[in-house]
């Protein structure tokens, strides 16, 4: 039986395990290949998270975020200084959480995904693709032409940055998951895939932006480029392949 848990894992790949702990997974590793081949995932996802969020850490927060963020009025401090000089620090540290929240997210997903929701998700040259029913609701999908019992719904679609479609999504299947996935030559990249809200009274997960988890807003708003699609856009970007 694998003694090698999760949580050994995910230390083992973050460099945190002492050298008995880490020679002992090395021992593992040379006679297990699924085991290796959950690390090679785990690796693989740290070195997105860097491209995804690293830049994002050095950009100014965007004035639509900040918005949301805006706190309540508060008092004056002494020598006549007010709370606003700390809530200017306050923005890059709900990114550094949110950056933080995907991080330990992701590693779980990519230890816990070989076991559980593995037709939805495939490694390619060290990044993570969207396969079976998620890579069929991202290319057929509408968000506005919801399917009650989708295995996936989707969300917004928009074109970022880069000139590149992305489209937010929820998995529904248990434990449900939210991410964002970008159209390029290689299919569906998914930069991020974090837990997602639990459903609401109705049995729905619902789709607005605001509902979707911080650090899906996060990358949302790091690569949006102009606005979100409405449902004439969304159908028109379908109809030409997303490109």
């Amino acid at each position: 039986m694998n003694a090698i848990d999760d949580d050994t894992l995910q230390a083992y790949v973050d460099g945190e395990l002492d050298a008995d702990a880490a020679a002992r997974v090395d021992a593992a590793l040379a006679h297990d290949a699924v085991l290796a081949h959950r690390v090679q995932q785990a690796r693989a996802v740290r070195a997105q998270l860097h491209v995804a969020f690293d830049p994002v850490l050095d950009e100014p927060v965007p004035a639509r975020l900040s918005a949301l963020l805006q706190p309540p009025a508060a008092p004056a401090l002494a020598g006549g200084r007010h709370a606003h000089a700390m809530h200017r620090r306050a923005p890059r540290r709900w990114y550094v959480g949110a950056a933080l929240a995907a991080s330990v997210a992701l590693l779980a997903v990519a230890l816990w995904w070989p076991r559980a929701g593995g037709d939805m998700l495939r490694m390619h040259g060290g990044q993570s693709f969207a396969a079976g029913p998620l890579e069929q609701a991202l290319n057929h999908a509408l968000a506005s032409e919801p399917e009650a019992d989708a295995q996936v719904a989707i969300g917004l679609s928009f074109r970022s940055n880069d000139g590149h479609i992305c489209r937010s999504f929820v998995l529904h299947r248990a434990p449900a998951r939210a991410g964002l996935a970008c159209h390029g030559d290689g299919g569906w990249s998914v930069p991020v895939l974090t837990a997602a809200p639990s459903p609401g009274d109705d049995g729905e997960l619902r789709q607005a932006a605001s509902d979707l988890p911080s650090a899906v807003r996060a990358a949302i708003d790091a690569r949006l480029r102009g606005e979100v699609f409405d449902a004439q856009q969304e159908r028109a970007a379908r109809d030409a392949g997303w490109q």
